[in-house]
């Protein structure tokens, strides 16, 4: 934490992360969880970052359910931040099988949530897992493809961004580099796996250390805010 005296953090700790999920959300959730640990397909994975080498390429979707990040208090955080500070437009590195993209989407209806996935076997599976959301646009392309295309190039537009992929300190800093003219002094940025491995501890550090973000540091996941 960067300072106890900052009112996002305080909000943060006192109000954000007071919120619970709807019971029209938790049953939404539950409904998917328990199709996903069900779902015995097995799909090719094209790993575009940092990934599990020991997992391997082919894998069960009910297995990549298993170490997705993006459950329980974690997918609960960012249901929680969506619907205590009412972004506008969201931004998603990292799809996997959509459940993240779900508590985006439930926590708040009327935001514009556009996720980006490399892997297209990926991809598909959550593309049926959010297809009954209408805020939500899939985009098919590596992180730093998006953020070079005509399409991503909304200056200022992203008002929350979450960096769930590539596991590498180097990487994730550059993509913080790249996504300055999408964002604003007022964004906020999730960014999981911040302990992953030396190379990502590594540049979280450094993020903390820059002093251009105001910094909640989760163990797992680190949250950033732009300075004013």
């Amino acid at each position: 934490m960067k300072s106890s005296d900052s009112d996002f953090i305080k909000d943060f700790f006192e109000n954000c992360l007071a919120i619970d999920l709807n019971e029209g959300a938790k049953l939404r959730l539950k409904a998917l969880f328990n199709k996903l640990r069900k779902d015995n397909r097995v799909i090719t994975i094209q790993d575009f970052g940092a990934g599990s080498k020991k997992l391997g390429n082919e894998r069960k979707i009910s297995t990549i359910l298993k170490t997705s990040s993006s459950k329980g208090k974690y997918g609960k955080l960012l249901y929680q931040m969506v619907k205590h500070y009412q972004f506008k437009n969201c931004l998603e590195f990292g799809t996997s099988l959509g459940v993240g993209t779900n508590y985006l989407a439930l926590g708040n209806s009327y935001a514009n949530i556009t996720t980006i996935e490399a892997c297209e076997s990926t991809r598909n599976i959550a593309l049926e897992n959010f297809a009954s959301f209408e805020n939500v646009k899939s985009e098919h392309a590596t992180f730093d493809d998006f953020l070079s295309s005509k399409a991503s190039k909304e200056n200022g537009a992203y008002d929350f961004v979450f960096i769930d992929g590539h596991h590498d300190g180097d990487a994730l800093i550059n993509y913080l580099e790249k996504l300055k003219p999408f964002t604003n002094k007022e964004t906020v940025y999730i960014l999981d796996d911040i302990r992953w491995s030396d190379s990502m501890f590594k540049a979280w550090n450094k993020i903390v250390k820059s002093g251009e973000f105001e910094v909640i540091d989760l163990f797992r996941v680190g949250v950033l805010k732009g300075e004013n």
